[in-house]
């Protein structure tokens, strides 16, 4: 593994994010077309990365290690938010800003960011298992994420049968019948979907450096609870992560990808969901910026102590 790739994947990512700034400071985007490109990326572009993800996924032939990660995956969610709820408790965050925090702790950056880190750090392989974290992540983000986000807030959040219905709920099922039904899916449908669901990530950190353009770039890093914040989402819980992991998984690439999905940063997901149920957007937009700035240090260093 070289650690100057991981680096330089994070550099990419910061590039793409000042791009979205400047484009802000010279008036090719601003709030209304950030509303626009927050609705396409939730409803547009994510989902078709889900169904493009089903493909590389099949190419396994391990169903049985296929299954282990699904179950590892599920473990994982079902444990995030009870260590956010935890988190907030002991950092003693402002009620009005526990949901956006317990949000940002459950949903990670594993789409985004996670695919390209994924690849340099384990190559191909690792590709498809960390689609398989992603497809758990968007199945709860629709779901579960509306109620965090809106944790302490004064917003009413009743989850109805139709709400559930969103495009990122229907893709993530889609794919996951896919899969197990070994539905083939035609060339052209499947490059199509991967077509669009690739410019996701560029347009989603654009959309980020667009956000912070409207905050005085001092503000960005004199939000000071996000320092310890970071320390403890990022190494604190996969070093208490790694002896338990360790000691059910046997596989060191399944291993590695649970780890790493741990360590990832603030998801820009934060943002979209901030934006469109009126939540702390600035709040959002740092912790992204500056969880990732730190993770170009934090993910090499995981993975030197404990996948080397």
């Amino acid at each position: 593994m070289d650690i100057n790739v991981v680096i330089n994947q994070m550099v990419q990512l910061f590039m793409i994010l000042g791009l979205g700034y400047f484009l802000n400071k010279i008036n090719l985007f601003d709030t209304r077309l950030n509303k626009k490109l927050n609705k396409l990326l939730l409803n547009v572009t994510t989902p078709a990365m889900v169904l493009a993800s089903v493909s590389s996924i099949k190419q396994s032939s391990d169903n049985g290690e296929v299954f282990v990660v699904f179950i590892v995956a599920i473990i994982i969610f079902a444990c995030l938010p009870v260590i956010s709820y935890l988190l907030v408790k002991i950092m003693n965050i402002p009620l009005h800003q526990r949901g956006i925090y317990m949000f940002m702790t459950v949903f990670s950056n594993i789409g985004f960011m996670g695919f390209p880190v994924m690849k340099a750090i384990f190559g191909n392989e690792a590709v498809f298992y960390t689609a398989i974290f992603n497809m758990i992540f968007n199945f709860l983000v629709f779901t579960l994420g509306v109620v965090l986000i809106n944790y302490g807030t004064t917003n009413q959040v009743k989850l109805k049968a139709k709400d559930l219905l969103s495009p990122g709920i229907i893709s993530s099922i889609i794919a996951i019948i896919v899969y197990f039904s070994k539905i083939p899916v035609p060339t052209v449908l499947g490059s199509t979907f991967d077509m669009v669901g690739n410019i996701t990530t560029p347009l989603a950190m654009m959309l980020i450096g667009s956000t912070l353009a409207n905050i005085n770039i001092k503000e960005v890093f004199t939000e000071f609870r996000i320092y310890p914040y970071t320390i403890i989402k990022q190494l604190l819980i996969p070093f208490i992560a790694y002896p338990i992991l360790h000691y059910f998984i046997s596989s060191p690439l399944v291993l590695g990808v649970a780890l790493i999905n741990l360590a990832m940063p603030v998801g820009n997901s934060a943002v979209l969901f901030a934006n469109e149920y009126n939540g702390d957007v600035d709040l959002a937009a740092k912790s992204v910026f500056i969880t990732t700035l730190i993770s170009v240090f934090t993910i090499p260093l995981i993975v030197a102590i404990f996948l080397i």
